[in-house]
């Protein structure tokens, strides 16, 4: 008979607590043993023992299927959003596509549609609080009403983040900074790539 070490159950519940919250998404089992320090045969039978006594959900598979009731409580208010790289507000530059990682937001906030997190940079959109190193929260869609704040990529294949106006004057898209001691920016065409609805600050950098 193997014996069992009913310490370790607290030590992995409070693992797959943390990387949950972490990422967002059930961990590994390959992921709680890095953090609990233990080869993936000893922690699969420890997770069946903790199935038995009901402290985790567990199919007996190796990948994301483990789960604990703080995080199943979690799952049903919160979402991972992927925070996909670094947008201009100044002069546009490449946007990062690669996703740097993720962020778990309330549902509550959300609403419709899929989301992504961009990270400002720039001074472009400081007279609607917008500065560097706040996260803006973009649902994504690909087309917008005059006025509202998008992150567009431009025909220089270039992102930026601003207030949104078609110029049927000039037949030409007018992506408007907010400040004021910048000027508008014309382009030919833009691909808007979503809607800014929320931003997320540190305040302890201000």
């Amino acid at each position: 008979m193997r014996l069992r070490n009913k310490e370790k159950y607290g030590e992995i519940v409070a693992a797959i607590n943390d990387l949950f919250l972490d990422s967002g998404q059930a961990p590994s089992v390959r992921e709680i043993g890095e953090a609990v320090r233990m080869p993936v045969g000893s922690l699969m039978r420890y997770l069946g023992w903790m199935r038995e006594e009901g402290l985790v959900d567990y199919d007996g598979g190796k990948y994301r299927g483990i789960t604990t009731e703080e995080t199943r409580k979690a799952k049903v208010k919160a979402k991972p959003i992927p925070l996909v790289g670094t947008i201009a507000c100044g002069t546009p530059t490449l946007a990062e596509e690669n996703i740097e990682s993720y962020i778990s937001l309330s549902t509550e906030f959300l609403g419709r549609g899929d989301h992504f997190f961009l990270k400002a940079s720039g001074e472009s959109m400081i007279e609607i609080g917008i500065h560097l190193g706040d996260l803006v929260l973009v649902r994504q869609a690909e087309e917008a009403y005059n006025g509202q704040i998008v992150a567009v990529l431009t025909d220089e294949g270039e992102t930026t983040l601003k207030r949104y106006f078609r110029d049927d004057k000039e037949q030409k898209i007018r992506l408007r900074p907010e400040n004021s001691a910048m000027e508008d920016i014309l382009v030919e065409e833009c691909r808007i790539q979503g809607i800014a609805i929320m931003v997320i600050k540190d305040l302890r950098r201000c």
